[in-house]
């Protein structure tokens, strides 16, 4: 008899204690979010797309939220989870119903991300096909240059390949050939950073030390201007290392016409001064308190 009373009691404690909490459905869109947003940062990951699931299937959810909760969704089971078809599902839900939602151009890319992680290498390689449109338009023009290929929304102008690679080549197919290039580097890059290979301790390592060769590059391009030469200059200069400019080294062999050789002898002067002033610089660098060379012998040089 105790024992039932006792179930009693409790079945009565259990509907009081629900009939006192708020029910989901009179729920606001603030609610939903927060209480998502709460089981996110607790990395309770499943529970946070469920309660977003809850709210997209809820009376309260606004338009404007419905494409964001998708995408959310998706990336949680992308990102968090480990679920690449469960978020490839909501990725594409949002993509259909809502084409012109790109989040700057990310939406496309995390497809094809889950695309690959799925397996689905065919499908990866047809949706990166319709994300790129190479020579689109021969009259589009960005910043008075071509365009000559397009991912997603970024335009890439032949000023741009330019500037990355040095002259073009005169040939047109040459230059169609460099684009398609140029286009397929950026491609694969992209997939290695929807990989998080951006985020490997090794690939950073590798990127800082380009990186510090190409800013150094640019800094000396600046540090190394030297003046152009004077004829008396360059004379002085011819004089002092006649030998060098001596093709007849054998005896009783004529001197060496100065205007014969002044385009080498102005080369040969510029590249000198050019060295002076880089042991200068470097030597004033290294000469910083802050700098410490050991070598590999250990000792303090």
């Amino acid at each position: 008899m105790k024992k039932k009373l006792l179930i009693v009691g409790c079945c009565f404690a259990y509907f009081l204690i629900s009939c006192n909490q708020p029910r989901s459905d009179s729920w606001t869109s603030s609610q939903y979010r927060a209480a998502a947003t709460a089981l996110y940062q607790r990395e309770l990951f499943v529970s946070a797309a469920d309660m977003y699931d809850k709210y997209l299937h809820s009376e309260v959810i606004t338009s404007a939220d419905i494409p964001k909760v998708l995408y959310q969704m998706g990336n949680i089971y992308a990102d968090n989870v480990g679920n690449h078809k469960k978020a490839l599902g909501y990725y594409t839900v949002l993509k259909a119903l809502y084409p012109n939602e790109t989040f700057n151009n990310q939406l496309g890319k995390k497809i094809i991300a889950c695309l690959e992680r799925s397996g689905r290498n065919i499908d990866a390689k047809q949706a990166l096909v319709s994300m790129t449109e190479i020579n689109p338009d021969s009259k589009k023009q960005v910043d008075g240059s071509r365009v000559v290929a397009e991912i997603e929304d970024r335009k890439i102008t032949l000023n741009e390949i330019e500037q990355a690679v040095g002259k073009l080549p005169e040939a047109l197919l040459e230059q169609n050939q460099l684009v398609s290039q140029y286009v397929s580097q950026i491609l694969i890059a992209d997939a290695a950073r929807r990989k998080g290979l951006a985020e490997s301790p090794a690939v950073l390592k590798k990127i800082q030390f380009v990186q510090n060769q190409i800013l150094a590059q640019e800094n000396l391009k600046e540090e190394l201007i030297s003046p152009q030469p004077t004829e008396k200059d360059l004379k002085y200069y011819f004089e002092a290392n006649k030998l060098r400019y001596q093709s007849d080294t054998s005896a009783g062999a004529p001197s060496p016409d100065f205007k014969k050789v002044v385009q080498k002898v102005a080369k040969d002067w510029q590249m000198e001064k050019q060295n002076e002033k880089y042991q200068a610089y470097v030597k004033k660098l290294l000469s910083s308190d802050k700098v410490r060379i050991y070598g590999v012998s250990g000792g303090a040089q």
